[in-house]
């Protein structure tokens, strides 16, 4: 049976001069060329930029503006070095040196022969040494990774991009430039029988009567002459579900195997996602020769055109085991630059993130990752829909998939391996041929391309039943266009468009898809503290400070919130009100998609988090996990079911007639009658109107239930909340809107708000979470009361947050907490809490308040 001898662990990394390894002697003195730098450890899987730092050659990358003085590790050469000795392959006919993913070119030498060279990062490549193997005692593997290729960041020419390596690392807009290098997946020996599985593909469906079916292929890599057979079994829960013997055609398998009853995999917040175990056995002479083992759900998955979309439109509603499933998104780039360094931890933090904010697909940007095994793993358990593109990005001077023969080349390379490793991912269901490619006149590419029709024919090829967009947006505009008919899927925009401009730009679309918009807003406090060497003493305009601009750049807040707030010198309360705005712009957008709820089939936000730490970005999560507002307004907006307010501005002058549609938005299985109540409150909690009504809801539908009428009041704050509640069989939403009876600076008493005190208690409190027990005991209200963990060591997951308190109120909340771990190159130990050290933080609070345990 096939052997795997793991090489992963700690090796020896040294950095040398462009070309210095290929001649270990100089011509004129005859004495050895010395590196750069020792022989240093470093983790495989991992990266060049970690090593150095661990090892005291660079200062911390991500503090202040520290990467310009890292910028010299991508013109280096860096040999990679693990000595090993053999162990006994009990007689295995072929020995085999086996490499994951290497970044980015490389040669490979054992024991001082070249074994070969490679290019490009995203697929395996390995290296018969059965004869090394056999002759030898002690090996020296080396491996020279050549430096970095000359490619485009955000802004250059997508036509005359050259190579397969990730670009967002050459600097975007939400990283800086740090461009990894190193051995970033992992490396292995493997010891085969005389024939192996090659190409194994299993995937499923389910049949008119109900049945699952699992099809599985594969083909034998024979490295003798024998006779072979093989079998597929398919268990779920410990017990055998079904098994099959597998057809043979020379050497190609295949078996269709029915399971009665099936347990069916639907995505988050649908439905269970039960992984069935799928064990397919190589057999020779009776003998076991290979064995793979994977998880596998049942489901049938298809895409179908939305309500009322136009002649030609593409099919962008999903549907899973016959249900409709409005996607509920988050875009994710690489989650560090240093994307070899990061660990299971972060990875299953994360995407744990994006399911409990009710998220059931995540798109795989282009410009970033084919993202890896353990990603995928996770997204099939979560039940996280993947969209993955392929590794193309617009450039901003012109956005043209290249069809350079040489380009062509690698990209027909990493797509193959792509699509052959994914597609055994229940998750994945969408392939595109990359982000925002388009023409000369920024209309999104079709198939016309000779790049895209190629990925085209390869996805089809091999992975027949996923879909294929050809890149994303995709339809006759790329964003949003007030011509009717012509907003498909489209993308943008990034920023708050200011009132009442956001509300009508966003709410009169008829866009089908909305895969990629945002808001931005500040990072919290801490995050600020841990990039900057300086606290801060005030905010900033980024155009006016070198240092805030290299971690923000095109995101700066600081006119936005003038406009809405006044002049606020306070930096903690900056990020908060930051942090409301990047909340309020984003959720109106979620709304407004989901009322039209199969016209539009799909909102997703851009980004769920980012690969080094900005003072100010897009991300709903900051680099060190911490989940802005705008993370917990989104979550509301993509539960289940969620009452929203139609409307069109912030700004009502006292005496208007205010009147807007109350929509509720319901998933599968969710119907019934409704009760709904409305309350129109200032910030002393007096009341000026309220309703009360039942109402009639469906499934998985928008439900227009009426109207909320009332006059607007004159409050001496001028601040006006909207709370609606709706209960369904025993589920409750609970929305807020905040307006203002003036136009200009609409929100400013809400920076000048004190007068709220708060009481806070924790209760219950275990090693993995606890009930956070809050009250309002002030004559005003506490704005988006927030819970932090002062003591910096603990990963906070509240099941809500930013909570409005007023005068008199009570709010109980469930926290559940974890260690911190690693992030890229930050370590949080050792530990000197038992329990986080909760603080509760607000808008109107003079000063934080620390929770009493």
């Amino acid at each position: 049976m096939r052997k795997i001898i793991s090489l992963n662990g700690v090796w020896k990394l040294k950095g040398t001069a462009a070309y210095v390894p290929l001649r270990d002697k100089s011509m004129e003195t005859g004495k050895p060329l010395e590196g750069i730098t020792q022989w240093i450890d470093a983790c495989v899987p991992g990266g060049v930029t970690r090593a150095l730092y661990n090892a005291g050659y660079i200062e911390h990358p991500y503090v202040d503006m520290n990467s310009l003085k890292c910028e010299w590790i991508e013109n280096r050469w860096w040999i990679y070095r693990r000595e090993f000795d053999r162990t006994p392959m009990d007689g295995k006919k072929r020995i085999f040196l086996q490499f994951d993913g290497v970044d980015y070119a490389c040669m490979v030498y054992l024991n001082g022969v070249l074994l070969g060279s490679h290019e490009g990062m995203f697929e395996d490549f390995r290296f018969d040494i059965t004869e090394q193997y056999q002759a030898n005692e002690h090996f020296i593997l080396d491996v020279l990774i050549l430096h970095a290729p000359d490619e485009m960041g955000q802004i250059g020419f997508t036509s005359k991009t050259s190579t397969q390596k990730s670009r967002f690392n050459y600097k975007w807009d939400f990283s800086t430039r740090l461009v990894n290098l190193g051995i970033w997946q992992s490396v292995c020996l493997i010891g085969d029988e005389e024939a192996a599985i090659s190409d194994l593909f299993v995937t499923s469906d389910v049949l008119p009567g109900g049945e699952g079916l699992l099809s599985v292929r594969f083909e034998a890599a024979r490295h003798e002459s024998c006779v072979l057979s093989a079998k597929v079994a398919c268990s779920f829960d410990g017990a055998l579900a079904a098994e099959q013997s597998m057809k043979a055609d020379e050497d190609q398998f295949s078996a269709e195997v029915t399971i009665p009853d099936p347990q069916l995999w639907y995505p988050n917040g649908i439905g269970p996602q039960p992984l069935y175990d799928v064990t397919v056995t190589l057999y020779g002479g009776g003998q076991i020769l290979d064995e793979r083992k994977l998880k596998q759900g049942i489901r049938h998955f298809e895409m179908v055109q939305n309500e009322g979309a136009p002649q030609g439109a593409l099919p962008y509603t999903a549907v899973v085991n016959g249900v409709r499933v409005y996607m509920k998104g988050v875009n994710v780039t690489p989650m560090d630059h240093i994307y070899g360094d990061v660990t299971r931890e972060q990875v299953e933090f994360q995407l744990g993130q994006a399911a409990a904010l009710n998220a059931n697909i995540v798109r795989v940007w282009g410009g970033g990752l084919i993202e890896t095994e353990q990603f995928y793993d996770c997204c099939d358990r979560l039940g996280l829909m993947v969209w993955q593109e392929f590794i193309q990005s617009s450039s901003g001077v012109d956005n043209i998939p290249s069809e350079e023969p040489g380009f062509l080349e690698l990209l027909k390379k990493a797509a193959t391996h792509a699509l052959k490793i994914k597609r055994n991912h229940t998750s994945l269901v969408i392939w595109s041929g990359g982000n925002e490619l388009m023409d000369g006149q920024k209309k999104p590419m079709t198939l016309k391309n000779k790049n895209l029709s190629m990925l085209a024919e390869l996805a089809h090829t091999l992975d027949p039943d996923r879909c294929f967009l050809p890149t994303s947006p995709s339809g006759p505009q790329a964003h949003i266009s007030q011509t009717p008919n012509f907003s498909h899927d489209v993308h943008g925009w990034w920023q708050y468009q200011g009132n009442p401009i956001q509300y009508s730009y966003f709410g009169d679309t008829d866009s089908l898809l909305h895969s990629e918009f945002g808001c931005d807003g500040m990072s919290c406090m801490q995050t600020v503290c841990r990039q900057l060497s300086v606290r801060p003493a005030r905010p900033e305009r980024m155009h006016d400070n070198d240092l805030w601009r290299f971690h923000g750049d095109w995101w700066c807040t600081y006119d936005r919130e003038e406009r809405m707030f006044g002049h606020v010198e306070n930096l903690e309360l900056y990020i908060r009100l930051s942090q409301w705005m990047q909340a309020e712009g984003l959720r109106f957008i979620l709304e407004a998609n989901q009322r039209r709820k199969w016209r539009n089939s799909g909102s997703i936000i851009w980004q769920l988090s980012e690969p080094w730490p900005n003072l100010s970005c897009t991300a709903i999560v900051d680099y060190y996990g911490h989940a802005k507002q705008a993370y917990f307004w989104a979550k509301k907006a993509f539960s289940p079911l969620h009452v929203s307010l139609n409307y069109r501005r912030l700004d009502y002058a006292p005496g208007t007639r205010f009147c807007e549609d109350v929509v509720i938005f319901t998933d599968h299985r969710r119907a019934g009658e409704a009760l709904v109540t409305a309350r129109v409150m200032d910030l002393s909690g007096n009341c000026y109107a309220q309703m009360k009504e039942t109402t009639a809801l469906e499934a998985n539908k928008a439900n227009d239930v009426g109207k909320l009428a009332f006059t607007m009041p004159d409050p001496a704050d001028g601040l006006v909340l909207v709370r609606l509640i709706a209960e369904l069989n025993g589920e409750k939403s609970f929305n807020e809107y905040w307006f203002a009876t003036h136009a200009v600076r609409p929100y400013q008493a809400a920076a000048a708000l004190h007068g709220g005190r708060l009481e806070a208690a924790l209760k219950d409190a275990g090693p993995n979470g606890g009930v956070l027990c809050m009250r309002n005991t002030g004559d005003k209200a506490i704005l988006h009361a927030c819970v932090e963990d002062a003591s910096g060591e603990w990963n906070l997951m509240p099941e809500e947050n930013f909570i409005t308190l007023l005068p008199g109120e009570s709010a109980q909340v469930r926290i559940r907490w974890s260690r911190r771990f690693r992030v890229g190159f930050d370590t949080f130990e050792p530990f000197t809490t038992s329990l986080p050290a909760l603080a509760v933080l607000g808008i109107g609070l003079d000063s934080g308040c620390r929770v009493e345990e």
